[in-house]
């Protein structure tokens, strides 16, 4: 049981460590709206037709756009990344003095009662959230993405991982606290 609860955790955190690459095109990014905005450039490339999420061009706009919406995937998938590698913020410093199995205790108590409920409630809204934005075609007001609701979209999708994780961790930690050993043992 431990295993298997350690595997879904693996897996949700899986996305999380995929969307970490998206570092490197964040810095192009930067750099290219950077430069482009010192030497008077708007227009970077243009095409004819839309393309998905760039419309008709990329612009500095449109690479301004890709910056927040890089950094918003990273923090949203490497929260579920961050949990598995128990990077994430805790009651480290209250349950530090504790002994092993009262911190497990502490830890299943707080994704159950904090955790949980939170992704939840976070999914449940963010799947209207999406679908409000999909529906009414929602776009950059200033000639960004055109594509709003995929960002919109990940809301929902990255909390759902979470609560997975979440769920998941705490079955496995209450698994060991049941069986007397460690939740990390059977890695």
């Amino acid at each position: 049981m431990i295993k298997t609860c350690r595997i879904i955790v693996d897996l949700t955190a899986f996305l999380g460590k995929a969307v970490s690459w998206l570092i490197l095109p964040l810095i192009v990014f930067v750099v290219t709206a950077v430069v482009a905005g010192q030497v008077g450039v708007n227009r970077i490339a243009g095409w004819e037709g839309d393309v998905p999420f760039l419309g008709s061009a990329v612009t500095v706009n449109t690479l301004t756009d890709l910056q927040w919406t890089i950094f918003a995937l990273l923090v949203l998938f490497g929260g579920v990344y961050a949990l598995r590698d128990d990077a994430h913020v805790n009651v480290d410093f209250l349950s530090a003095a504790f002994p092993p199995r009262v911190r497990q205790v502490v830890e299943v108590i707080g994704d159950l009662i904090f955790l949980l409920p939170l992704c939840i409630i976070i999914t449940w809204f963010g799947v209207k959230f999406a679908l409000t934005s999909w529906t009414s075609g929602e776009a950059s007001t200033y000639g960004g993405l055109t594509d709003r609701w995929f960002l919109k979209a990940c809301i929902p999708l990255a909390f759902g991982l979470l609560a997975i994780a979440g769920l998941a961790r705490a079955v496995g930690t209450l698994a060991a606290l049941i069986s007397g050993r460690d939740a990390d043992e059977d890695q």
